[in-house]
């Protein structure tokens, strides 16, 4: 997806990519391709680290050129005789759309209300069918609920109310959480702070773009996030107090999402989606903040972690194939220890950098020994703790953990207990007008 969508034979064989991210527009992934009548020509979303610019294309087995169709931040679909099918918010869009010519005509018109999103992969739950059937869903959010677990996976207690939260971290004092939130009514996220003790969620960002990745300063004074208010991704920090204004830390073309702030407080790491990938970079704070290369090859490397000392990073990689759990040399990129095998993801230390966890694929919290106080980097075998009902092994941050190791606090999907109705329309065009 980092490099677009790619094509591959039925029977098997090697991928072709047939489109290409445009860096000019800030595109992040393309997604949801969708083929017309022809078989050759399919329809697709390419998503724009800023939302506005997000938009459905056309791309062509044949070509590598696309064509532009309209801004949305959806899925999409193509309906005999000739319709184009998205959303905008909660509402099912059809517009005219010749599938011979790859053109619109006509004005866009609601056919379904209250519909269902889920706002971090931009599907709209509809469907329809060539026969004139359209079926759509209410009530896609996935609320969660941040709860207390004991190693053995004993629920202990639950912090603030539900919502739909994502990247929690822990503040270095333990006294607070901050985490990133949906605005329900605007689709975008901000960063929040839990106090603990009380539950009591507070916002501490208000601009209308996407502030996302909060993370915090070594004594808790500050949280660094990324916003895309300007464009690309950029850092940004501000003071957990509330108090003053956003400062930018860093910007440039690609989009960029931090991941750690070093025990020292001299850096903060980030991962940057540059010309292939994600790569992990490293903001000097002092001096002329010019940003450093940390580690880039031909895949990705992501969510970079600080040890307690400092002196190691451990990260998620694509390289074997699948997402494993790594650790190397800091400043320096030298050795590489693989921790996790069978896929991995979401690495954490404990405060002593005695002990890593990190989450299986099939979702099951993972802990084992690990010792970097020599040269080199030495890893004991990985015990599963307990299994996380989080929304997906492959995110970042859906758990913390306390100082000691002993207790973590996990964004936990909440069980529903009624199923969002789906309504189904015959005939869904009779009323359009040709």
């Amino acid at each position: 997806l980092a490099e677009g969508l790619y094509r591959i034979p039925a029977t098997g064989g090697t991928p072709t990519r047939v489109t290409t991210l445009d860096k000019s527009r800030n595109e992040i992934v393309h997604s949801w391709p969708y083929f017309l009548p022809d078989g050759r020509h399919f329809l697709f979303l390419a998503r724009s680290s800023q939302t506005d610019k997000s938009a459905i294309f056309v791309g062509s087995l044949d070509s590598k050129e696309t064509k532009f169709l309209l801004n949305a931040d959806s899925s999409m679909a193509y309906a005999p005789p000739g319709y184009l099918l998205f959303a905008r918010q909660q509402t099912v869009m059809a517009q005219g759309f010749d599938a011979e010519k790859l053109q619109l005509t006509g004005e866009a018109v609601p056919v379904a209300e209250r519909i269902g999103r889920y706002l971090a992969t931009a599907l709209a739950l509809f469907s329809v069918s060539e026969t004139g059937v359209l079926v759509s869903r209410s009530q896609s959010r996935e609320d969660s609920q941040l709860v207390w677990f004991d190693r053995a996976g004993k629920q202990l207690e639950t912090v603030g109310p539900s919502g739909s939260f994502g990247v929690i971290r822990l503040s270095p004092d333990e006294k607070r959480v901050a985490l990133q939130r949906v605005d329900d009514e605007k689709g975008t996220y901000d960063i929040w702070l839990i106090e603990l003790t009380r539950g009591t969620p507070t916002r501490l960002t208000f601009d209308p773009a996407n502030d996302v990745y909060p993370a915090w300063s070594p004594d808790g004074s500050r949280i660094v996030f990324s916003s895309n208010r300007d464009g690309a991704a950029n850092l940004y920090q501000k003071l957990s107090s509330g108090a003053g204004n956003d400062e930018l830390l860093f910007k440039s073309d690609d989009a960029k999402l931090p991941t750690d702030w070093s025990p020292d407080g001299r850096y903060i790491l980030y991962q940057d989606f540059s010309q292939k990938d994600f790569d992990l970079w490293v903001l000097p704070l002092f001096e002329q903040q010019k940003p450093g290369l940390f580690l880039q090859t031909d895949f990705a490397e992501l969510y970079g972690r600080f040890s307690p000392d400092g002196r190691w990073i451990t990260y998620v990689s694509s390289e074997s194939g699948k997402r494993e759990v790594y650790v190397r040399n800091f400043p320096a990129a030298g050795g590489k220890w693989q921790i996790s095998n069978g896929g991995g993801g979401q690495p954490h230390w404990r405060r002593d950098g005695k002990e890593l966890f990190y989450v299986t694929a099939d979702k099951k919290l993972m802990a084992l020994e690990v010792n970097g106080s020599s040269g080199t980097f030495e890893a004991g075998i990985p015990k599963a703790l307990f299994d996380l009902r989080i929304n997906s092994p492959n995110g970042f941050s859906d758990y913390d953990v306390t100082a000691d190791g002993q207790r973590f606090l996990v964004n936990t999907l909440v069980e529903q207990n009624a199923r969002s109705p789906v309504t189904v329309v015959m005939n869904w065009t009779a009323d359009l007008k040709k």
